[in-house]
């Protein structure tokens, strides 16, 4: 008889824990091929702010220790939202920047992106004088719950972040084979 109380117990709450998990982490990786070599697109993006430069949708950026690890940048977009990000990884070797958005920041819901929180690489690798550049993130949704409205659910956020992405990858390609 106790084992059976607990089993119904246990298909009592199994339901609840299930329907009380928030969301899922969401990933995006966009590539792109330009005609430069790595040193060449490197020299574009090295800089922690030089984003400003070829993100067409960054307007202005500032970094309290420039590409050091650890710097803080902000990053002013278009629609005049301010994003401080962390830079974890600077590899001019490598040829590879990663960063996410600061701690106190994480949570924070992003005017015209419908995410949370997130963490990116930019890399870029070459093959016969052609660069690939990969720009990778992962990231939460901003909706906590587990309905959310059309403009917040995974395929919202997945769809604004690849759009990003592609957005500034495309404007690189263009610099870069001037």
């Amino acid at each position: 008889m106790k084992y059976l109380r607990l089993c119904l117990l246990n298909m009592l709450l199994i339901p609840a824990i299930v329907l009380a998990h928030g969301p899922s982490r969401q990933k995006v990786v966009q590539e792109i091929e330009i005609n430069a070599s790595a040193d060449k697109v490197w020299k574009i993006i090295e800089n922690f702010c030089s984003i400003e430069k070829w993100h067409p949708g960054i307007i202005k950026c500032s970094a309290d220790n420039g590409s050091e690890i650890k710097s803080v940048r902000t990053i002013e977009m278009e629609n005049g939202e301010k994003i401080n990000e962390v830079l974890f990884k600077h590899d001019p070797e490598g040829k590879k920047i990663q960063y996410g958005m600061q701690e106190l920041e994480a949570g924070r819901i992003i005017k015209g992106l419908p995410i949370a929180t997130h963490g990116s690489t930019i890399s870029i690798s070459e093959n016969a004088g052609k660069s690939k550049v990969q720009w990778k993130g992962a990231f939460y949704r901003s909706f906590p719950g587990q309905q959310p409205p059309p403009e917040l659910t995974d395929e919202a956020c997945i769809k604004a972040v690849t759009k990003l992405y592609k957005t500034g990858l495309d404007n690189l390609k263009n610099i870069a084979e001037k």
